[in-house]
C-alpha cells in the first residue's frame, strides 16, 4: 500500500523530468506486500485431540505495488485508504458475530477449568486477529489472555499456557507498547514449546517473533531469520499451508530488499504448495507475484498475474478484495499509458467500493480517477469529479481527500484553494498517533506545492523532514526523489553547493536501487531464454519426424475444406437471400397491417365521440321530457283543484281531492327525475319527505302530527320508483284520514331498509285508533287499499296491513323485489 502511494508521489513531483527509468524496479520500500500499514499477522487455531496442534497465521494479501510508469503521475495517492480496508484471506475465519456471542454467553456460564480455558483462548485469538484485520480495540483480548494465563497455570496445561502466552506477547506490540514486553513474552512461549517438543507451536512462536521486529533496513534481517525457522519447522511437522504462507511472508520482504528474483522463485513456490494442498485461494499470491514482475518493469507478466488475481477472486466467491485487485490492474494499465483501461477498471473499484460500503476506498479511487484526468489534461473536470464522488465521504480518508484536493487546485492554477486545502492536511499530520507514513506523505505534499508556486524557501523545511522519515524508514528510492526536489528548490535559491550535495546523492541512490534489480531482470530472462530455446529445439526434432506426413494430410485438409466451404458458402448466400425476401414480404404486410389498425382506430375514435354526444343529447331530451310531464301533471293538479272548486257533491269532492294527491305524486317524481344527478332515478329519502310534507299540509295537520323518517339512503329506476310512490301516497293518505281522532296528535314514521341483496321494506307507521276489531284488509274494497295491492303486484312484492307492534296504532309494510342487475345499481345510483 505505501509503496503505491510513494512511487505515485515522487513521480507526479516530475510531469517533465525521468526520475527513474520505467524499466527498472523499486526497492527497499517498507509497508508493501503482505502486511497492510505495517500490521502483524496473527496465528489463530485449535488444539486437535492427541496432538499439539496450533492454528494458521493469518494471511495478508500482497499490497505490492512496483515502479509506476514516468508519465504516469495520475495513480491515485488515496488508494491508500482503499487498500487499508482490503483485508487478507485469513486461514482460520474470523468468527462471525453470533459464534462470538455464543462463545461469551458459554464462557459467562462456564466455571474454572479446561472447558473455560478453551474458551478463552478461542475468544483470545478472535480478538487478536479482529484487531489486526478491523482495528477492533484489544482490551477483550487482554483481559481473555491474562485470566487463560492464569487458569492454565493452575490447571498445569503448558500447552495452553503457551497459547496464552502467544496472545499477550502479541498485544504489546499491536496497540503500541515497547516491543521488547511481547518479545519476552513470546520467548516465554518458545522456550516452553521446544520443551514440549511441539514443532507447530514453535514455529508459530518464531512466526509471532519475526512480526515484531520493524520492517526496516535494520529489522529486516532480524525478521527474515525468524520467518525461516518458522517455515522449516512448519515443513517438519507437515503443515504445508502454514509452510505456503510463511514463505509467502518471507518473499514479501525479499521484495522490501529489492531481490524480486528470488521473491518470485519462493512466491512459485507458495503456489506448487497451495496447489499440492488444494487450496484455491491464491489470488493473494498471484497478487505478491504482480508486485515482484512489476518491481523489475516486466509489466505484461506484472498484467498477466493482476488479472488472473482477479479471476481467482472471482471464481472463489472472495470478492471483498475486488475494489483492491482491480486498482492493480488499473494501476498497471496507467504505467503502461493505457488511461482508458485504467479509468474501466478504476471504474470498477470504485463500483465495489459502494456495494461493499467502504467510505475509504471510495475517496482513494476516487481520487485515483481525478488524477487521470489531470493526466489527460482535463483539471477542472478532474476537481469537479473528485468532489462529487468523494465529498461525502471525505472524513473517512482526509488525508487522501486533501491531497488530491491540492493536486486539482494547482493543476487549475488556484494555489490560494491549494493553499486551503494544505492547511488542515498539515495541521492533521502534526496530531499526535498520526502515523510516519501520513506525515511524509503531508509534507511532500506541502513541498511539491510549494516548488509549483515558485516559494522555495518554504517548501525546503517539508522536503527535509519527508527525507528524513524516508532515510529513518528506508525508503532509498522515495530518499533519492526527495534529493532531487530539494536539489530543484536549492538550484531556484542559488545554494549550488548544496544542490550539488543533493543531486550526488540522488545519484548514489538512485543508482544503488536499480543496478541490482536489472542484473536481476537480466539473469531471469536469459534463464527464460535458455529454457524456450531446449524446448524448442525438442520441438524442432520431434516436428521433422512428422513434416512430410503433416504436409500432405494438410493438403488434403485444405482441398476437403474449400470444397466444404464453397458449399456453406453457397448454401448461406441462398438463405441470407431467402431470409431477406421473406423479411421485405413480412414488412409490407406489417405496413399494410398498421395502415389497417390505424383506419380502423380513427373510425373507432369518431364513433365513441358520437356515442358520447347521442348520450348527453338523450340525456338531456329525457330531462326535457320529465319536466314536460311534470308541468302537464301540475296542470291537471290545477284542473282536479278548480273541479273541485265548482263541486258540492262530498263524494266527488273527495275522490277529486284524491286524485288531485295522487296527480302531485306523479308529478313530484318527475320533478325529481330530471332534477337528479344521473337521469332517470329517483332518490328515495327526498322524494318520500317532500311527498309527506305536502300530504301533511294539505290535509292541514302539520301542526299536531308530527313526521319521523328512517330512509335507507337509495336510489330507485323510474320503473321502480313510480308505482312505489303512488303505493306510499295511498299509505300516507289512508293514515292521515283514518289514523287520527279530529285534533288528535300523533307521530307518523317512514321507515325503508334492505332485508336482502335484491329485497327491500318500505314501513308506513302510525301511533293513532289502531285497527277496528273486526277489520280484514283481505275483504277490504276501498280505492287506495286495492291500488296499494295491485301496486304491489307490479313491484313483485307483498303488502301487510298490521297493527304497531309499538303498542299502539297500525303499521303498513310493503316488501318489494328488484331484478338482479337493477339491485346491483341500486346503491351506486343512491352514493
Amino acid at each position: 500500500m505505501l509503496t503505491l502511494a510513494l512511487s505515485t508521489l515522487f513521480r507526479g513531483a516530475f510531469p517533465s523530468q525521468q526520475v527513474v527509468s520505467s524499466a527498472h524496479t523499486l526497492a527497499n520500500l517498507r509497508g508493501a506486500y503482505g502486511y497492510l500499514s505495517g500490521k502483524k499477522a496473527g496465528i489463530n487455531g485449535t488444539f486437535k485431540a492427541g496432538e499439539l496442534a496450533v492454528g494458521c497465521p493469518t494471511r495478508r494479501a500482497g499490497v505490492f505495488h512496483g515502479l509506476m510508469h514516468l508519465r504516469a503521475s495520475l495513480l491515485t495517492l488515496g488508494l491508500l485508504g482503499a487498500l487499508h480496508a482490503a483485508q487478507a484471506e485469513p486461514m482460520t475465519p474470523l468468527l462471525k458475530p453470533a459464534e462470538a456471542n455464543q462463545l461469551r454467553t458459554r464462557l459467562w456460564h462456564t466455571p474454572a477449568g479446561h472447558a473455560r480455558l478453551h474458551l478463552l483462548l478461542q475468544l483470545a485469538d478472535d480478538q487478536v486477529a479482529r484487531h489486526d484485520e478491523q482495528e477492533t480495540p484489544l482490551d477483550s483480548a487482554a483481559n481473555y489472555g491474562q485470566e487463560a494465563l492464569a487458569l492454565s497455570t493452575r490447571l498445569a496445561d503448558p500447552i495452553s499456557r503457551i497459547r496464552s502466552l502467544y496472545v499477550l506477547g502479541q498485544l504489546p506490540g499491536t496497540s503500541g507498547a515497547a516491543d521488547t514486553t511481547g518479545r519476552a513474552l513470546l520467548r516465554q512461549g518458545l522456550t516452553l514449546s521446544q520443551q514440549a517438543r511441539s514443532l507447530a507451536l514453535e514455529a508459530t512462536g518464531w512466526f509471532y517473533l519475526a512480526n515484531s521486529y520493524p520492517r526496516t533496513t535494520a529489522g529486516l534481517p532480524r525478521k527474515l531469520a525468524d520467518y525461516a525457522r518458522a517455515a522449516a519447522l512448519f515443513a517438519q511437522a507437515k503443515r504445508p499451508l502454514e509452510h505456503a504462507y510463511v514463505l509467502k511472508t518471507m518473499a514479501d520482504m525479499h521484495l522490501l530488499q529489492g531481490h524480486s528474483g528470488q521473491a518470485e522463485q519462493e512466491l512459485l513456490h507458495v503456489l506448487a504448495l497451495y496447489r499440492a494442498a488444494g487450496h484455491r485461494e491464491l489470488h493473494y499470491t498471484y497478487d505478491l507475484l504482480r508486485g515482484a514482475t512489476r518491481q523489475v518493469g516486466n509489466y505484461q507478466a506484472a498484467l498477466r498475474y493482476s488479472l488472473v488475481a482477479v479471476e481467482s477472486a472471482q471464481a472463489t466467491g472472495d470478492t471483498t478484495l475486488l475494489d483492491y485487485l482491480y486498482s492493480n490492474v488499473a494501476s498497471i494499465y496507467n504505467e503502461l499509458q493505457q488511461p482508458t483501461q485504467a479509468l474501466t477498471y478504476y471504474k470498477q473499484a470504485l463500483q465495489h467500493a459502494r456495494q461493499r460500503q467502504v467510505p475509504a476506498g471510495i475517496v482513494n479511487t476516487s481520487a485515483a480517477i481525478s488524477r487521470i484526468l489531470l493526466g489527460q489534461h482535463r483539471p477542472a473536470q478532474a476537481l469537479r469529479f473528485l468532489q462529487t464522488s468523494a465529498g461525502a465521504y471525505q472524513d473517512a480518508s482526509p488525508g487522501g481527500y486533501l491531497r488530491g484536493l491540492v493536486e486539482c487546485y494547482v493543476a487549475i492554477g488556484q494555489y490560494g484553494s491549494a493553499e486551503r486545502s494544505l492547511r488542515p492536511l498539515l495541521a492533521r499530520a502534526a496530531q499526535p498517533g498520526v502515523s510516519d507514513m501520513e506525515q511524509m506523505l503531508a509534507h511532500l505534499a506541502a513541498g511539491r506545492f510549494y516548488l509549483a508556486a515558485g516559494r522555495y524557501a518554504e517548501a525546503r523545511p517539508h522536503l527535509q523532514q519527508a527525507l528524513g522519515l524516508c532515510q529513518s524508514a528506508g525508503f532509498l528510492l522515495q530518499a533519492a526523489s526527495l534529493h532531487q526536489l530539494l536539489f530543484r528548490a536549492d538550484s531556484a535559491q542559488g545554494r549550488f553547493p548544496a544542490a550539488i550535495a543533493h543531486l550526488q546523492q540522488y545519484k548514489r541512490l538512485n543508482d544503488s536501487v536499480f543496478n541490482a534489480a536489472r542484473n536481476q531482470q537480466l539473469a531471469s530472462l536469459q534463464i527464460q531464454y535458455d529454457t524456450r530455446q531446449k524446448e524448442q529445439n525438442i520441438a524442432l526434432l520431434t516436428k521433422q519426424s512428422l513434416l512430410q506426413q503433416a504436409r500432405l494430410h494438410q493438403r488434403e485438409q485444405q482441398r476437403n475444406a474449400l470444397l466444404v466451404g464453397a458449399g456453406l458458402l453457397l448454401l448461406l448466400l441462398g438463405l441470407g437471400y431467402n431470409r431477406y425476401r421473406l423479411k421485405q414480404r413480412s414488412n409490407h404486410l406489417l405496413r399494410a397491417q398498421q395502415a389497417e389498425i390505424e383506419r380502423h382506430s380513427q373510425d373507432l375514435a369518431r364513433l365513441l365521440t358520437e356515442q358520447r354526444e347521442l348520450l348527453t343529447e338523450k340525456e338531456w331530451m329525457l330531462r326535457e321530457i320529465h319536466h314536460r310531464v311534470k308541468n302537464n301533471l301540475q296542470v291537471i293538479g290545477s284542473l282536479l283543484h278548480t273541479q273541485a272548486d265548482y263541486s258540492a257533491e262530498p263524494a266527488t269532492l273527495a275522490a277529486l281531492e284524491q286524485s288531485q294527491h295522487r296527480v302531485q305524486a306523479m308529478a313530484l317524481l318527475h320533478q325529481h327525475l330530471y332534477q337528479a344527478d344521473r337521469v332517470g332515478w329517483v332518490p328515495l329519502p327526498t322524494y318520500v319527505q317532500e311527498l309527506a310534507t305536502h300530504l301533511l299540509d294539505a290535509f292541514d295537520v302539520a301542526g299536531r302530527v308530527r313526521l319521523h323518517l328512517d330512509l335507507a339512503p337509495l336510489a330507485l329506476p323510474v320503473a321502480t320508483a313510480t308505482p312505489l310512490g303512488l303505493a306510499l301516497n295511498e299509505l300516507l293518505i289512508n293514515a292521515l284520514k283514518h289514523a287520527f281522532a279530529p285534533g288528535q296528535a300523533g307521530t307518523l314514521t317512514l321507515t325503508s331498509q334492505q332485508s336482502t341483496h335484491n329485497t327491500y321494506l318500505l314501513s308506513v307507521a302510525d301511533d293513532g285508533r289502531g285497527l277496528p276489531p273486526d277489520f280484514d284488509p283481505s275483504h277490504a274494497h276501498t280505492l287506495g287499499l286495492t291500488l296499494v295491492t295491485g301496486l304491489s303486484r307490479q313491484l313483485d312484492g307483498e303488502f301487510a296491513l298490521l297493527p304497531n307492534p309499538a303498542g299502539r296504532g297500525t303499521v303498513a309494510r310493503l316488501r318489494f323485489s328488484l331484478p338482479g342487475q337493477v339491485a346491483a345499481e341500486v346503491s351506486s345510483a343512491a352514493g
